[in-house]
């Protein structure tokens, strides 16, 4: 097979992997919440309230986004926005008992979704596949960034 085949397996299979990743996520039931949310609501119960241009660059999306984020997580009651004790203007982030309860859900499935995708690989191969990923990430950035000048 040659190489520039090989590299649109990859493509399709990577897709397809999304696909299934998301596809299982969703039918389990959990209130309507994206993968991003998700992301944005494991970084509040990690690092505490944050401020939302914080949030936006810990998660990897812009200002505008981090609103609809925010707004969609504030909605289903997994976060509520608070004022800045010191500067009024400035808005942070919280994660509410609700959203710590669903953090303990999401987190168990997860964990089942990971060992369904990865168990089966050895600690080396996942090693390997992580390495990978992040040369393929610093590429993509290093392209995005050429293009953006």
């Amino acid at each position: 097979m040659s190489m520039r085949n090989e590299i649109l397996e990859l493509e399709m299979l990577f897709k397809k992997m999304v696909r299934t990743v998301h596809h299982e996520w969703q039918k389990e039931g959990f209130p309507k919440i994206g993968r991003t949310q998700y992301a944005a609501l494991e970084k509040l119960h990690e690092l505490g309230s944050l401020r939302l241009s914080d949030l936006a660059d810990t998660i990897h999306v812009t200002c505008g986004a981090v609103t609809g984020i925010s707004d969609k997580l504030i909605e289903g009651g997994f976060a509520r926005r608070i004022r800045d004790t010191e500067d009024r203007r400035v808005v942070h982030l919280e994660i509410t008992p609700r959203g710590l309860d669903l953090i303990d859900q999401l987190a168990k499935k997860r964990a089942e979704l990971s060992h369904l995708l990865y168990g089966f690989l050895s600690d080396e191969e996942v090693k390997q596949l992580n390495i990978l990923y992040r040369k393929i990430m610093v590429n993509v950035e290093h392209m995005q960034s050429q293009m953006s000048t």
